[in-house]
């Protein structure tokens, strides 16, 4: 069956993405110590951290939605430090505008643009994630026919609400497509599981854990990445 669309993963799949949420959160506690000092003596960004954690174990279904789930922990940080519900809002709505530019500035992996360039003359591409980078801004939205979120769908990966998103925006089956991703369960192993085809991402030199399928094309340098979808397109 000839191949129609390619689908991407995009954090730690076409950048690294630790260092990233890393710095942004960095910037975003030193615009709350300039903006709200008793917010940020109150967390540290360590405990801020712990917090965020301890509000998406609480609330399960904000534990995908990665940017409500900031906004709302900024939102009772500001409360917890004395501003009025009013003020905490627009405050959190502040603080994540900061992070999320910070969150955009990623540096694509070696071969990335590249590939994507040679690839987008080829198939439709398409963006499947899990976080929620904002390709605009990062400056690669016009390689990309679509781009989908689990906050905007309602369910993370693995659950396939992504996967079905994508074929239906394309009008393919899940045998006409090719996932390319690194996370070896909520990628290569739930797009196996759709039928699609599947190219792991494996730029950490790790060792495959799956039992239940292996990737059908393997690269360790995205410079790699056309002649593995080429692989698969005969």
């Amino acid at each position: 069956m000839a191949v129609r669309l390619l689908t991407f993963d995009l954090d730690n799949t076409l950048w690294e993405t630790d260092p990233v949420i890393a710095r942004a959160e960095r910037i975003t506690h030193d615009w709350v110590r300039d903006h709200c000092p008793q917010a940020a003596a109150f967390y540290s960004l360590e405990s801020l951290r712990e917090y965020r954690n301890q509000i998406a174990a609480s609330y399960p279904d904000l534990r995908f939605r990665v940017s409500a789930l900031r906004q709302e922990v900024m939102r009772r940080v500001f409360m917890q430090s004395g501003e009025s519900h009013e003020r905490a809002a627009e405050l959190a709505q502040q603080a994540f505008a900061v992070f999320y530019r910070a969150r955009s500035e990623v540096t694509l992996f070696d071969g990335a643009l590249a590939a994507l360039q040679v690839l987008q003359a080829q198939y439709p591409l398409m963006a499947l994630t899990n976080g929620n980078a904002d390709l605009e801004l990062i400056g690669i939205r016009s390689l990309f026919q679509a781009h989908f979120s689990a906050e905007a769908v309602g369910a993370p990966k693995p659950h396939p609400d992504l996967f079905d998103a994508a074929f239906a925006a394309a009008g393919v089956s899940a045998g006409e497509c090719i996932h390319i991703g690194d996370h070896q369960e909520q990628d290569i192993l739930a797009a196996a599981r759709l039928g699609m085809k599947t190219i792991w991402v494996n730029l950490s030199d790790a060792a495959w854990a799956e039992d239940d399928c292996q990737p059908d094309q393997e690269i360790t340098h995205l410079s790699q990445l056309p002649a593995a979808v080429a692989a698969l397109a005969d």
